[in-house]
C-alpha cells in the first residue's frame, strides 16, 4: 500500500579496530564512490569515525564474504560506520549481518540488522577516539540492552534511547530472534548544546517521555525512513529537531520547553506517520490528532501550512490514494468497491465516488476496469 505523502512537500518518503589483511575483492563493501582506503585506514588508527563531509552512503553485507570471515568483515564494518567498538557473538552458530551507513546533515543513521551479537565500549577505546559523538537508538525488531555507568536500559521496537560514546557501554540483544536497529550519529557539539545546562546526565530511554517521546520515536522512524531521499537542508533541520527534542527529553524536565519552530519539522513528520497508520478510521480527526499528541487544533492546523495541503485535504487524499490502490489489486478485484471504500475510511458512498472522480477524472468502476482491459 502506498505511503501517505502531503501533494507539494514531500517528507522523506570510524577508527582504531581490528585491521584485517584483505586479500583483493574478499571483503567487498558497496559504495559510490569507492572509498579512498589510505584515509579510511588513517582515520580508524587514529581512532575516529569518518567525520561528516568525508561520510558517503555504504553497505556491508556478510553474505557476500565467505562464511569463516564473515563476523571478521561485520566487526570492521562497524567500526567503520560507528567507531572504535567490539562486536562478539558466540561462534557456535551462523552469522548472518548487514551494516548499512547513511549521511545525514553533520551525522549519519546507520543500520545493523541479522544475527543477534554484543557490542563494547572500552575505557581504551575511549581514549583513543578523537571525536566523541551521541548515539539516538531506535529498536526496530527483537530487543536490547544497553549498560551505561551502572544504569541499564531495554529497548523493545519502536523505544529510544540517547547515550554517549565517551564512557564505556555494552549492548545486549538476546539470542532467538534476528534483530534490526537504526542508530543515529549525532555530532556531541550539537547535543551538548541542546541540553539544559551543557551537560548530559547518562543513557536515558527518551521515549519514555510523556509529552516528547512519541514525537522522538515517529520522527526517528520517519528520519530513518526516508534519510536517502531527503535534501540537505531538510536533513539538516530534521537533525536538529530530532536532537532538541531528545536533549529535552533526556534532561529529565516534563516541561516540553521547546521552540514551537524547533519543534514544528519533527512533529510534522510524527503527525504524517499517525494519520498514515490510522487513516483507515473514519474517526480520524484534527481533534483527535490534537488529543494525542498533547497540542491545540489550531497548531495542528499550522504545521500543514508548509505542505500546501490541509489536514482534511491531506486525510482525503490518503484515503483516495489507498482505496485506488486497492481497486486495481488482481486480488481484490471480486471485493465490492462499497466494501473497499467503507474499510479505508468512508462513510458516505455518494461522498466518496464524488471525491474520488473529481480527484482521478474517473469513476471507481472506471478505474477498475482500466486493468482489466
Amino acid at each position: 500500500m502506498p505511503e501517505c505523502r502531503p501533494a507539494t512537500a514531500e517528507l522523506p518518503r570510524p577508527s582504531h579496530c581490528l585491521i584485517l589483511t584483505k586479500a583483493p575483492g574478499r571483503f567487498p563493501a558497496h559504495s559510490a564512490p569507492e572509498r579512498d582506503s589510505r584515509e579510511r585506514s588513517m582515520a580508524r588508527e587514529a581512532g575516529q569515525a569518518p567525520c561528516a563531509r568525508n561520510r558517503r552512503y555504504e553497505v556491508w553485507r556478510t553474505a557476500d564474504v565467505a562464511e569463516p570471515d564473515r563476523f571478521a568483515y561485520f566487526r570492521e564494518a562497524v567500526c567503520e560506520a560507528f567507531m572504535d567498538l567490539t562486536p562478539e557473538h558466540d561462534r557456535s552458530g551462523p552469522f548472518d549481518a548487514e551494516v548499512e551507513s547513511v549521511p545525514l546533515a553533520e551525522g549519519a543513521v546507520n543500520r545493523v540488522r541479522g544475527t543477534p551479537h554484543h557490542v563494547r565500549r572500552t575505557p581504551a577505546q575511549i581514549r583513543r577516539t578523537a571525536e566523541q559523538c551521541f548515539f539516538l537508538n531506535i529498536q526496530l525488531k527483537s530487543e536490547c540492552v544497553i549498560e551505561q555507568d551502572s544504569r541499564a536500559v531495554r529497548l523493545t521496537p519502536g523505544q529510544v534511547a540517547l547515550f554517549g560514546s565517551d564512557l564505556p557501554f555494552r549492548i545486549f540483544h538476546p539470542e532467538g530472534r534476528n534483530m534490526s536497529v537504526a542508530s543515529f550519529w549525532l555530532p556531541r557539539r550539537q547535543v551538548e548544546e541542546a541540553f539544559p545546562g551543557g551537560q548530559m546526565p547518562g543513557i536515558r530511554r527518551v521515549s519514555d517521555h510523556p509529552f516528547l517521546g512519541p514525537l522522538i520515536a515517529s520522527a526517528a522512524r520517519t528520519l530513518n525512513r526516508g534519510a536517502r531521499a531527503i535534501g540537505p537542508a531538510d536533513g539538516s533541520l530534521m537533525l536538529e529537531s530530532l536532537i532538541r527534542l531528545a536533549a529535552q527529553a533526556g534532561s529529565g524536565n516534563r516541561d516540553p520547553g521547546v521552540a514551537p519552530e524547533t519543534l514544528r519539522p519533527a512533529l510534522l513528520a510524527a503527525v504524517l506517520e499517525h494519520v498514515e497508520s490510522r487513516v483507515q478510521d473514519p474517526g480520524l480527526s484534527v481533534g483527535g490528532v490534537a488529543a494525542h499528541f498533547g497540542i491545540s487544533k489550531r497548531y495542528v492546523h499550522k504545521i500543514f501550512e508548509p505542505t500546501g495541503e490541509t489536514f482534511s485535504r491531506h486525510v482525503l487524499n490518503c484515503r483516495l490514494e489507498r482505496t485506488a490502490a486497492e481497486l486495481i489489486a488482481p486480488e481484490l478485484a471480486r471485493t465490492p468497491i462499497a466494501e473497499i471504500a467503507y474499510r479505508n475510511g468512508f462513510s458516505d458512498l455518494s461522498y466518496f465516488n464524488r471525491r474520488f472522480k473529481a480527484h482521478f477524472q474517473a469513476t471507481p468502476r472506471e478505474v477498475r476496469k482500466s486493468v482489466r482491459r
